[in-house]
């Protein structure tokens, strides 16, 4: 299982739509897009945040979609790339 400590997830723009990825050192992997766009979102993923960022506490509900959703397609990735994502993940 190849450990992953340094991924980041990051956005792009794409007219009114966010297209979420995951980079890793070796590849992007998307994750998910949606059709709502937020200029305040997307700057914070723009550049690229940690995984860790993930689990912070927000009181926006949109933040708290795109988080959670973000989770969601991360375990998928997990298992289907054989990648080691987050701590509690088993070898």
């Amino acid at each position: 299982m190849k450990k992953n400590s340094n991924a980041r997830i990051s956005c792009t723009q794409e007219q009114d739509r966010m297209n979420f990825y995951l980079k890793t050192e070796q590849e992007i992997i998307y994750l998910f897009s949606t059709n709502y766009y937020s200029a305040n979102i997307y700057h914070e993923y723009a550049n690229g945040q940690p995984m860790s960022y993930l689990f912070r506490n927000s009181r926006q509900h949109r933040q708290q979609n795109i988080r959670s959703r973000a989770i969601r397609m991360l375990t998928y990735v997990e298992k289907e790339y054989n990648l080691q994502l987050f701590e509690k993940t088993k070898n």
